[in-house]
């Protein structure tokens, strides 16, 4: 017959410390790229879900050596590739272009539609850019950025930012700001305007259907 243990005897085994497995420093993920500006990039997150009721404020930055965005040339790029994705199901309705990347407000159905139509952007831009500055090469620095507008506050809070962006670089830079700056390189609807900024009417822009883009941000404060 078999010598049965002692009661309480295994609880009292010395264990060895565990070794493996679980979370190591460095694991995960590298980057493709380097980041624009030195900074952190776009996680690599599932995006969130989106409703037709809810616009996408949108950020695309482009490679550190890229040429400028805000020149005549490259707008004739940055337009043809809006048109194109517009078409195809992105609702624009407020854009700004900056000197390496760019803000979108847009309407779009659904995530799919979405991430086709970005898709079909960043393959559009790097084309038209590279074969304008004739590199080759990656132009796109990361993903995307997306942040739904779910509410008045946000909505508003988008629309100003996007709007008046040209301005805010130009406080950071330290350069002379007059009371109103006329900037060709972006757009939205006229009533949405601040009164800093003198915008031009744009043929890339189609008139906002959701109720947050019409008349929900107007109920936020400060409006």
């Amino acid at each position: 017959m078999a010598r049965q243990p002692k009661p309480g005897t295994q609880g009292k085994l010395p264990l060895e410390e565990r070794r493996w497995g679980g979370r190591r420093e460095g694991a995960g993920r590298k980057p493709k790229s380097p980041r624009p500006l030195g900074g952190p990039g776009t996680p690599h997150l599932r995006r969130p879900e989106i409703q037709r009721r809810h616009p996408v404020h949108l950020t695309l930055r482009l490679m550190p050596d890229a040429w400028n965005l805000r020149s005549q040339r490259s707008f004739r790029v940055i337009s043809g590739a809006l048109l194109a994705v517009r078409d195809a199901g992105l609702r624009l309705t407020h854009y700004s272009v900056q000197g390496n990347h760019l803000h979108l407000i847009a309407e779009v159905e659904t995530r799919t539609v979405l991430s086709r139509c970005m898709r079909s952007l960043a393959i559009r831009l790097a084309r038209g850019l590279n074969a304008m500055m004739g590199r080759k090469g990656r132009v796109i620095a990361d993903r995307y950025h997306v942040v739904v507008l779910r509410n008045p506050q946000q909505t508003r809070n988008a629309i100003r930012y996007v709007l008046s962006d040209t301005r805010k670089h130009m406080l950071e830079r330290g350069e002379p700001t007059p009371r109103v700056i006329a900037d060709t390189y972006a757009a939205g609807p006229s009533d949405h305007v601040p009164r800093t900024m003198r915008l031009r009417p744009s043929v890339l822009l189609l008139e906002p259907r959701s109720w947050l883009l019409t008349d929900g941000w107007r109920r936020a404060a400060g409006s």
